[in-house]
């Protein structure tokens, strides 16, 4: 079992290996990824992409939804951060 999966075990005891597992963990990582994100960024409209990421992923990370659900969340996460990377990039070379 990886650290991740033993964090997602003491807190949703129940979780199915598989899918499940591997949606939550990935969640996790999002939420990690976003939260360094935030330090990183110049621009405002990065930052709030970064934060709305990191948010989405905490409140998903640990709720009580389907692996359907989790799918999403991660996906709507990831799209999140990209959009913040190419916000942040727009922004800088712009001079906005």
């Amino acid at each position: 079992m990886t650290d991740l999966a033993f964090h997602v075990r003491q807190f949703v005891p129940n979780c199915a290996d598989g899918e499940e597992l591997e949606q939550r963990t990935a969640l996790l990582v999002a939420r990690d990824y976003a939260a360094d994100l935030r330090g990183k960024v110049w621009s405002r409209t990065a930052l709030h992409h970064a934060a709305d990421a990191h948010e989405l992923a905490g409140a998903m990370v640990f709720a009580d939804v389907s692996a359907d659900r989790l799918k999403i969340a991660v996906a709507y996460c990831r799209n999140l951060v990209h959009a913040a990377f190419l916000a942040d990039h727009l922004e800088r070379e712009g001079g906005e």
